[in-house]
This record gives structure tokens, C-alpha cells and sequence, in this order.
């Protein structure tokens, strides 16, 4: 039994150094002070605006593309030749499902190499998508873009807030949310709407 004990005293301090190597090999960075001119929250006002608006822009830009393409979608089924009532329902819903897996994928790797490279990489990835979407010669690549896109276009749904912390002092960061979710309700809103007359005057 006292070998047992001795065993499990042992066992003990091994974890317990292991434990202090891997803690001293944690490097913490942060700000020079609640001053430092390069926290965002120090910002100017006109640049931490600017971001917010960038930002609320590109949240608009999701859920429009998502409604936006309903109108067209019966001229879509004439141009690519089918006629599946189903196909044509999912060709329209896969984007909000890519709308649903993204952020699965961009949330967690954003925190580990920040929000900036993501924004600049879903972005071009979304417009070269959505025109792979325009120029797609049947439905199944079509779907399959549509649903990358929707992925693509998660991200400023999922890094907006975040962002908008990083800027703002929780006093008046309310307003500032505000603000960047009208895109997020408008969206839905404004893109049947728009999608209509352009599909009458120029197809889908």
C-alpha cells in the first residue's frame, strides 16, 4: 500500500510540473494600458464609424443575396432546362444552410488568426462563388456554389459583433448594434423586392 501511495505522490508532481513548464511557456500580449493609441476602443470616432459601416454594409449584402434570387428562380428553370419543383425550392434554401455551416468553420479559426484575414478572405471567396452561381451550366454545380456561398457570406454575420466590441465601450455599444443589425433585417426585406424588377428587366 505505501508503494501505491508512493506511486500516486509521484504521479502527482509530475502534473504538477508539467503543469508550471507548460504555464511558463504561455507569452500573454496585450495593449500598452487602457491608453494605448492602438486599441481600437481609442480610436477616432470617424475610423471606428467607418469600420461599423463596412461591417453593417457586408451584413446587408448576406441575407440579400439569400432572398434576392427567389424571383428569378422560375426563368432559372427555363434556362437550365429542368423542371424539379424540389430542385428549384433548394436551390434557394442550400444558401441559407451554407449560411448555417460556415460560421462552424470561421468562428473558431478567427479567434486564432484574428478577424481581418478572414473578412478580406470569405469576401473575395463570396463574389468569386456568387459568380461561379451566375455562369453555372446546370443546377447541381449551381446548388453546390450557392451553398459555398452562403458559407462564405456567414462571416460578417459571425465576426460583426465581436468587431464592434473590439471598437466600442460597452456604454454605448447597444446603439452601435443597432446600427449593424438593420443590414441583417432589411436583407431579407429589400431582396425579393430588388430581385423582382431585376428579374423582370434582365433574368436571373
Amino acid at each position: 500500500m505505501a508503494e501505491g501511495i508512493g506511486t500516486r505522490s509521484s504521479s502527482v508532481e509530475t502534473d504538477s510540473t508539467a503543469s508550471a513548464a507548460a504555464a511558463a511557456r504561455v507569452v500573454m500580449v496585450d495593449w500598452e494600458g487602457a491608453e494605448d493609441a492602438a486599441t481600437p476602443v481609442n480610436w477616432p470616432a470617424r475610423r471606428k464609424w467607418a469600420h461599423v459601416g463596412v461591417i453593417s454594409a457586408l451584413t446587408l449584402l448576406t441575407p440579400l443575396a439569400s432572398s434576392m434570387f427567389a424571383p428569378g428562380v422560375p426563368l432559372l428553370l427555363v434556362d437550365l432546362h429542368s423542371r424539379s419543383t424540389t430542385l428549384s425550392s433548394f436551390v434557394v434554401s442550400v444558401y441559407v444552410l451554407g449560411i448555417a455551416a460556415g460560421p462552424l468553420v470561421i468562428a473558431p479559426l478567427s479567434e486564432h488568426y484574428g478577424r481581418l484575414p478572414f473578412y478580406h478572405l470569405t469576401n473575395l471567396l463570396f463574389v468569386l462563388f456568387t459568380v461561379a452561381c451566375a455562369v453555372a451550366p446546370s443546377l447541381a454545380p449551381l446548388i453546390v456554389f450557392r451553398f459555398l456561398a452562403g458559407c462564405a457570406g456567414a462571416s460578417p454575420l459571425v465576426l460583426g459583433a465581436g468587431t464592434i466590441a473590439d471598437l466600442f465601450a460597452a456604454e454605448v455599444r447597444g446603439r452601435v448594434m443597432s446600427v449593424y443589425t438593420l443590414g441583417a433585417l432589411l436583407g431579407p426585406v429589400a431582396g425579393p423586392i430588388a430581385g423582382g424588377f431585376v428579374a423582370e428587366r434582365i433574368g436571373w
